[in-house]
């Protein structure tokens, strides 16, 4: 069965899909210079695609262990103090992932993070630069006009990153089931 929050991740990828195509689409190589900023925009999708995800299924995760509690008090306080630590995540790089489910579900999923040549170092790793390069698409294109930072993202970059992305989100579902 897919989660929720699985679906929610694949319906944020096909925008990232569709961004993608649209610049693959272009005529011409003076088009695709003009259009860098489906690239841009392409990672910034895949990268909010991972926050909403990593939302959601942080609450799934601990909607599963309260519904085994009848404990109704603690379980409201514990939907709040998640709510109000969810409102705070913003760009969830390795550490606030690591520090949001060790706080609410006992466990680091980072550690889990290990598929193909990905060691869950790696992998942290990995996550944080993608993360940085998505803030540095939007905050060095926005604060300069220096047409160097339109052309941040490559397009191989680009394809690395969502699946990337994509298997990460993979491993995380298997986590705990």
């Amino acid at each position: 069965m897919t989660s929720r929050a699985y679906a929610i991740f694949e319906t944020g990828m096909q925008d990232v899909t569709k961004l993608i195509q649209l610049f693959d689409n272009l005529e011409s190589q003076e088009h695709r210079q003009q259009y860098e900023v489906l690239k841009r925009a392409a990672l910034v999708m895949t990268a909010a695609a991972w926050e909403t995800y990593i939302e959601a299924f942080a609450v799934e995760q601990v909607e599963a262990k309260l519904a085994l509690s009848d404990d109704e008090y603690t379980a409201a306080y514990i939907r709040r103090r998640l709510d109000h630590e969810i409102n705070r995540l913003h760009n969830p790089t390795s550490d606030k992932v690591k520090k949001l489910f060790l706080e609410f579900l006992d466990v680091d999923i980072t550690e889990s993070w290990r598929w193909n040549n990905y060691s869950p170092k790696e992998a942290r790793e990995r996550l944080n630069k993608w993360l940085k390069m998505r803030g540095d698409a939007v905050h060095q294109v926005c604060q300069s006009n220096d047409p160097k930072n339109a052309h941040l993202i490559k397009r191989d970059d680009l394809d690395k990153a969502v699946r990337f992305f994509t298997d990460l989100v993979r491993v995380n579902q298997s986590i705990f089931t």
